[in-house]
C-alpha cells in the first residue's frame, strides 16, 4: 500500500516537473520573440550590404585639425553637405540632408568629427549647428532599391552616434588632396550626390548612400567629397 502511494506521489512530482520544464521553455521562447520585436522597433531594419566590394582596407585617418569643425564639399556641385534645418524626414526624429551649389555655405554645413576607433580610422559626424549625428536611413524607409537616405538623428544620444552613424574615408591620389569617398561602416555603402532635386529645397541636390556598393565608377565625381577645416 505504501509502495503504491509512493509511486503515485513520484508520478505526480514527475508530471509537475515536466509541466514546469515546458513552462520554462515556453517562457524562454516568449522572451526571445519579445526581444526580437523590441530590437526591430528600436533599431529599424537595416542590413549591411552583402555585395560590398569596397576597398575598405584603403581607408585612412583624417586630419585631426578638422575635428572641431569640418566642411564637406561635393566635387559634383561645388557645394556643401548640409543638414536641412527646415525640413524633417520624420517629424521630431529624423532630418533630411542635401548638398548646396557653387560654394553656397550655410551654418548647417559645419560638422564636428568624433574619432570612434582610431586604429580602424572610423569616425562619427555631428552637425555643428543642430547637434545631430549623421547616419544612414533604414532599409524599410529607403528611397528605392538603389538609394538610401542620408539623415541626421533629431532624437538621439548626444554622447554617442547611432550604430549606423560611423564613417570611413577612402582617398585616391588621382582625385586630389583631401578628397575622399565616404563610406558607412555598417552598410558598406558610399555617399553620393544624386541628380534628383531635393523636394523641399528644389535649387539643391539630394545626397544618398548608393546601396549597390560594388557598382560605381571610381572616377565618377558624384561619389567624391573634399574635406576642409571651417
Amino acid at each position: 500500500m505504501q509502495s503504491s502511494i509512493a509511486t503515485i506521489y513520484y508520478k505526480s512530482d514527475l508530471n509537475s516537473y515536466r509541466r514546469s520544464f515546458i513552462k520554462m521553455k515556453l517562457l524562454k521562447v516568449l522572451v526571445f520573440l519579445l526581444s526580437a520585436l523590441f530590437i526591430n522597433t528600436v533599431y529599424p531594419l537595416q542590413r549591411p550590404a552583402t555585395f560590398c566590394q569596397c576597398p575598405c582596407e584603403a581607408r585612412v585617418a583624417i586630419n585631426p585639425a578638422w575635428f572641431s569643425c569640418v566642411a564637406i564639399s561635393s566635387l559634383k556641385t561645388g557645394g556643401y553637405l548640409t543638414a536641412d534645418e527646415q525640413s524633417a524626414y520624420i517629424p521630431n526624429a529624423e532630418r533630411y540632408t542635401f548638398v548646396t551649389n557653387n560654394n553656397q555655405f550655410y551654418i548647417t554645413g559645419k560638422w564636428t568629427v568624433a574619432p570612434y576607433n582610431a586604429a580602424n580610422s572610423t569616425y562619427s559626424l555631428m552637425n555643428h549647428h543642430v547637434k545631430e549625428w549623421l547616419h544612414a536611413g533604414s532599409d524599410e524607409w529607403a528611397r528605392d532599391a538603389s538609394r538610401r537616405y542620408l539623415l541626421t538623428k533629431i532624437k538621439g544620444n548626444s554622447n554617442m552616434a547611432p550604430r549606423d552613424g560611423y564613417w570611413q574615408f577612402i582617398p585616391d591620389a588621382k582625385m586630389g588632396n583631401a578628397v575622399y569617398r565616404i563610406r558607412n561602416a555598417l552598410t558598406g555603402e558610399f555617399l553620393y550626390v544624386d541628380d534628383e532635386q531635393h523636394e523641399q529645397r528644389k535649387q539643391f541636390k539630394r545626397v544618398y548612400l548608393w546601396r549597390h556598393a560594388g557598382h560605381y565608377q571610381a572616377t565618377d565625381v558624384r561619389h567624391w567629397f573634399r574635406l576642409a577645416k571651417c
